[in-house]
């Protein structure tokens, strides 16, 4: 059986706001508060399309300001960290390092990963050059820590209350290793 989330009151107000008087004396409220009917209230008040909706939703979510890539790269480390015998955010972050450079909008096959690696890849690759990796892989740890820890300490409430209404939501993620299958091939061409 499917546990009953509390409604905030202000979004219950603003939701008997929107409903027309009359009607809620009629015992509907239930119904027009599914998600069922967000398609005929979204047409009724001038928005048209799923795009719409998006925009509206981008532009007005509670988490806006912590950014939807941030609480999916918590995610990913903090499940790593329990899962893992080693609970760093390091190791956490090494072995889902692409995964997590997407997230925070960097292209991981732009990254050098230190020397030992630099190396191989002048094994591999004979005309391999220093300037096609700018980005130095500790920075970019140091940033994926920074995001981290932003997200944990400021918004920590936020945060949780994510993950429970998204415990099964993995969209982001089938969308990033989309991205990542795109960011090899244009990789792989050059």
């Amino acid at each position: 059986m499917r546990k009953k989330t509390k409604i905030n009151p202000k979004l219950i107000e603003d939701i008997i706001d929107t409903i027309p008087t009359g009607i809620m004396g009629l015992g509907i409220s239930k119904k027009i508060n599914s998600w069922d009917s967000i398609e005929n209230f979204a047409k009724n008040h001038a928005v048209y399309t799923a795009m719409d909706v998006r925009k509206l939703i981008a532009e007005n979510s509670p988490i806006k300001k912590v950014g939807f890539a941030n609480l999916e790269l918590v995610r990913i480390v903090e499940e790593e960290i329990k899962k893992s015998k080693n609970p760093s955010f390091h190791a956490a972050a090494l072995k889902h390092f692409e995964v997590l450079c997407v997230l925070a909008g960097i292209d991981p096959y732009t990254v050098h990963m230190g020397a030992n690696w630099e190396k191989v890849q002048k094994i591999k690759n004979k005309k391999f050059t220093r300037k096609s990796y700018p980005k130095k892989y500790a920075k970019v740890i140091d940033n994926l820590k920074a995001k981290y820890n932003r997200v944990l300490e400021n918004n920590p409430d936020a945060y949780l209350q994510w993950c429970i209404q998204n415990k099964k939501n993995r969209q982001v993620l089938k969308d990033v290793k989309a991205m990542l299958q795109l960011l090899e091939k244009r990789n792989n061409q050059k």
